[in-house]
C-alpha cells in the first residue's frame, strides 16, 4: 500500500517463573505493547524488529528464539484510535498515514536477563498471556497475544 508505514516487532516471552509477555510503555503516549520499529524502505522486517528490540530494550539476536512458523499482522490507521480514553497519540502529519504492524514471536533463551530500557519507553513489565489480553486497550493486540498463546499451546 502507498505511504503505508511499516512497523515491525517481536513479541518476546519467558517461560519462567510462568509463560509472561513483555510490554513496553512508550514514553510520548503512554500505550503498552511489545517493542517495535519502522522499516524505511528496502528494510526486511525481521532486520528492522530484531534492531529495534536491542536498540530498544538490549535483547540481542543471541538472546531471542524465534518461534517458527509465527508471523503476524494488523493494519490499522491511528486517526481511528483518537477516541480511546486515556490515548495520546502525537498530532503530526503522520496521522493520515495507515500502519502495517508485523509481529514475530520470540522466546527469551535467559528468563532472567535484564531489561535495558532505551529513551524511547518508560516502563516495562511481564504480563500473563490472559492478563495482557485483558488489559490491552486495542483489539489487535488483543488478538496478537491471544494467536501467540494459542500457537503456543498455552490455552
Amino acid at each position: 500500500m502507498d505511504g503505508e508505514i511499516r512497523k515491525p516487532g517481536i513479541l518476546v516471552y519467558r517461560t519462567v517463573p510462568q509463560p509472561q509477555i513483555l510490554l513496553l510503555q512508550s514514553s510520548k503516549t503512554q500505550e503498552w505493547a511489545p517493542p517495535q520499529g519502522q522499516a524505511e524502505r528496502g528494510e526486511r522486517n525481521m532486520e528492522i524488529a530484531f534492531q529495534e528490540t536491542e536498540k530498544g530494550i538490549g535483547f540481542t539476536p543471541g538472546d531471542i528464539e524465534l518461534a517458527k512458523g509465527f508471523r503476524t499482522e494488523f493494519r490499522y490507521t491511528p486517526q481511528e484510535y483518537l477516541r480511546v480514553e486515556n490515548y495520546l497519540f502525537p498530532a503530526t502529519g503522520l496521522l493520515t498515514r495507515s500502519r502495517r504492524v508485523v509481529y514475530f514471536l520470540g522466546r527469551l533463551r535467559n528468563p532472567e536477563k535484564e531489561v535495558k530500557l532505551s529513551a524511547k519507553y518508560s516502563g516495562f513489565k511481564w504480563l500473563g498471556f490472559e492478563e495482557a489480553i485483558e488489559t490491552a486497550i486495542f483489539d489487535d493486540y488483543k488478538d496478537l497475544y491471544a494467536k501467540a498463546r494459542d500457537f503456543l499451546k498455552l490455552s
